[in-house]
């Protein structure tokens, strides 16, 4: 008990104490989130107000507990958390005094976080391991508020324990992270989806009962069982080119039937995929091959690659898939060590090999096999047929590990044909990452920059462009976007383009000669300029950035052209200026979106200019300008007799949002209405087509600007009108609008005073062409009647 209550003040002197969320939680700042599950989950039982009913503090520190987990929890609010702080989250983030009672998270919360055959998956990893990986995998997406969820657990985890090595089993919170689960159309809980490989969701919709389940996946998963007989094992062995490069486990079936159940053979093909071929030989008494005689009467035997013989043959043990899973790797080669000569080579020749190589440095060689930790790695040099494989041996190459600065062992590096290597940064391997590692890089030219190796792209970018990662291994979005600048392309286009990485932890130096203070930034260099990207970002996204780094959307303002650009605009042109400062947080997150907007809009209006000045540089304009606060967006309107416009403070800072926001100022072809829509349009013997919109609808406001291009094709022959119906409900019931947008037709009505039908005639679609097809199809109609 005294041990306990030590233990429980310690956690208490820590939450009073600590402000940094992850010192709160007690987890490391690379921690995954069934790691700061499992973390909170254990505070959580010992210092829950339910269970300190005598400390006044208990709820206090309760509710700064969960604060620090809802925050580290979510992907985003931890992303801005660990670049801002708690100063980031101040616009996005509210936390309340609610939490569950102490019996809810002693059964209820993180059903299975203790279970290792299930992975636990979010927003963070769902695409990368899931949809992209080429994996089969079974989800169980959950809720932890369902009691049939909770009834499913035990079944789902001896599935998962029967499953475990065939398929990939995971499970998905839907409680914590629904917008994943409505990406994945997941309607009810809980929901088990197969997906395939090909990233396509199989809904299943039999009974929850485990040989219901092994029944569906049986029916499903890869695997390739050969009927083996005398007549063909030759061919199979040494011929045929799709089975004769890898060994054979075969199973000798005898009329006691001391052999592999039909689905225990189906199991091991798949755990064994890309290892060795398993096949199957009838030698039952009256059925009964000729190979039983040549070979073996009964039992399960290895054969090597190209020699089914009783001289090769090594017997297994077991008829449990998993336990001659185990055998079989026992037989397959060790990866080869290198000596430092190879490893001279592979660093100083290895560009004109042609040949990816993936390295797996570890401390000592011979310890490190003792461990057995080599079993998977054999698998692997299976499975990546187009890629060498092999080990160095810190304990020989100390030079050559202590110039890449490891942290841990092992750690794996890929060598490629295109020049330089690239170290996988990350703390926890699994056989599956450590292949995505392999594959990805092995077709990408990114590569992790030296000291020197750094010097030189900074001395090239005259003639190259290039675009370098500063990140820290310790930093969740860092490591997010790694796999992402592999996607990168090879060039701009017509430009190529080079990729590097600069871990800030081992080159500090470096990182503060290139002013870095957030990681991840990203910075491209090009023809003596820079341009910086802070924060994650996916490949469509860095590709953006660079495409507007190299034709600009945003024109760079200074004390000494703002008033040529901007203060002598002609008439009826708008400019946006984003006033910011390099060093704000929140100015960084919205730069991206800034400069997002600026190339949607001048697609769409050629009168909209967008300008960015930097009040660290022009800090005496900025005062001028009245500028107070960081970041602060100013419209200056069309008339420079009105007076500017800034973006509300408590608006979200994204395009979408500016967008909606900047139309409100802009000269527009389409007429804004309310009540007048009964006379105007009604009453009118004009043609009207009109936008029944709401403004929180994203439908809405992504087909504005598209209504916007229809009234300058349509000028002189047809009005636009647009009618918001959060402000004018009567007028959008009248119209029997039930969705947003609704946009109909009305061709005008009789006259004299007499009104059309409000519902008008509906355009069902928002495609820009279409609703055009569609407009010009009635008018022609209309002429004709005429």
């Amino acid at each position: 008990m005294n041990v306990v209550r030590i233990l429980l003040l310690v956690a208490l002197d820590v939450i009073v104490s600590a402000d940094d969320f992850y010192e709160l939680l007690g987890v490391a700042k690379d921690a995954d989130n069934r790691a700061i599950r499992r973390a909170f989950k254990k505070l959580a039982i010992q210092l829950h107000p339910d269970k300190n009913p005598d400390d006044e503090t208990a709820h206090a520190n309760f509710v700064k507990l969960n604060r620090a987990y809802e925050v580290l929890k979510d992907e985003d609010l931890r992303k801005k958390y660990d670049e801002y702080g708690e100063e980031g989250l101040k616009d996005d983030f509210q936390p309340g005094n609610k939490y569950q009672s102490w019996q809810f998270y002693k059964d209820n919360f993180g059903i299975y976080d203790d279970d290792v055959e299930i992975v636990t998956l979010s927003r963070a990893d769902f695409q990368q391991s899931v949809i992209d990986s080429g994996d089969m995998w079974f989800v169980n997406f959950y809720s932890t508020f369902c009691s049939h969820c909770h009834e499913l657990a035990p079944t789902w985890r001896e599935f998962a324990r029967e499953m475990d090595g065939v398929i990939r089993i995971g499970a998905v919170n839907c409680a914590e992270d629904p917008m994943l689960c409505q990406s994945q159309n997941v309607m009810g809980y809980p929901s088990l989806v197969l997906y395939t490989g090909n990233g396509q969701g199989i809904f299943y919709q039999g009974h929850r009962e485990l040989n219901a389940l092994l029944a569906f996946i049986t029916q499903r998963f890869k695997s390739e069982v050969h009927r083996v007989t005398f007549k063909n094992y030759l061919s199979l062995s040494t011929e045929w080119e799709d089975y004769s490069g890898s060994p054979w486990v075969i199973d000798f079936c005898d009329d006691d039937e001391q052999c592999l159940s039909k689905q225990n053979r189906r199991k091991l093909a798949a755990m064994l995929r890309g290892l060795a071929n398993v096949g199957s030989v009838k030698c039952k008494e009256g059925d009964r091959d000729l190979l039983c005689k040549k070979l073996r009467g009964h039992g399960v035997a290895f054969y090597p690659t190209g020699k089914i013989d009783q001289e090769n043959e090594k017997e297994l043990s077991s008829f449990d898939p998993k336990e001659i899973l185990k055998e079989v790797v026992s037989f397959i080669p060790d990866w080869p060590v290198l000596s430092a000569e190879e490893y001279r080579d592979l660093t100083m020749e290895f560009a004109s090999s042609g040949v990816p190589t993936l390295v797996r440095f570890v401390k000592n060689a011979k310890a490190d096999a003792e461990e057995g930790a080599h079993a998977e790695l054999k698998k692997m040099q299976f499975v990546l047929q187009d890629i060498d494989v092999a080990i160095a041996d810190c304990s020989i190459l100390n030079s050559a590990c202590d110039s890449m600065h490891f942290e841990q062992f092992p750690t794996y590096v890929m060598f490629k044909p295109s020049g330089g290597y690239e170290i996988d940064y990350r703390k926890k391997y699994s056989f599956h990452d450590v292949l995505v590692f392999a594959k990805e890089s092995s077709k990408s030219s990114l590569v992790s920059l030296t000291d020197e190796q750094y010097q030189e792209a900074l001395d090239k970018v005259d003639e190259e462009m290039w675009i370098i990662d500063y990140f820290a291994p310790w930093c969740p979005p860092c490591m997010k976007m790694i796999p992402e600048l592999r996607k990168l392309p090879e060039t701009i286009g017509d430009i190529p383009l080079k990729k590097g990485t600069i871990d800030c932890t081992v080159h500090k130096e470096i990182c503060q000669r290139a002013a870095v203070n957030s990681y991840p930034s990203a910075i491209l260099r090009y023809q003596d300029k820079e341009f910086t990207n802070v924060g994650y970002h996916d490949v469509h996204q860095i590709v953006e950035f660079i495409d507007d780094a190299l034709n600009p959307s945003v024109e760079i303002l200074t004390a000494d052209n703002f008033g040529d650009l901007v203060g002598a605009r002609d008439d009826g042109h708008v400019w946006l200026v984003d006033y910011f400062a390099p060093w704000c947080g929140p100015c960084q997150q919205l730069m991206p979106e800034f400069k997002r907007l600026a190339r949607n809009m001048k697609k769409q209006n050629a009168k909209v200019s967008f300008g960015s000045v930097d009040c660290d540089a022009n800090r005496a304009f900025c005062q001028q300008q009245g500028i107070r606060a960081y970041p602060l967006v100013r419209l200056y309107p069309a008339d420079p007799n009105h007076r500017t416009v800034d973006y509300p403070n408590n608006w979200w800072r994204d395009a979408p949002s500016m967008q909606r926001w900047i139309s409100e100022f802009l000269p527009s072809l389409v007429a804004r209405m309310g009540n007048e829509f009964y006379q105007e349009v009604l009453g009118s013997t004009d043609v009207w087509l009109v936008d029944f919109y709401a403004p929180w609808c994203g439908h809405c406001v992504q087909f504005a600007p598209v209504f916007e291009e229809i009234a300058q094709i349509f000028e002189g022959r047809v009005k636009l009108a647009k009618i918001d119906c959060d402000r004018h409900p009567g007028v959008c019931q009248t119209a029997f609008v039930r969705a947003y947008p609704s946009i109909r037709l009305y061709l005008g009505g009789p006259g004299g005073g007499e009104r059309q039908d409000a519902q008008g005639i509906a355009v069902q679609s928002q495609q820009r062409d279409t609703v055009i097809s569609i407009v010009e199809r009635f008018l022609a109609q209309r002429h004709d009647e005429l």
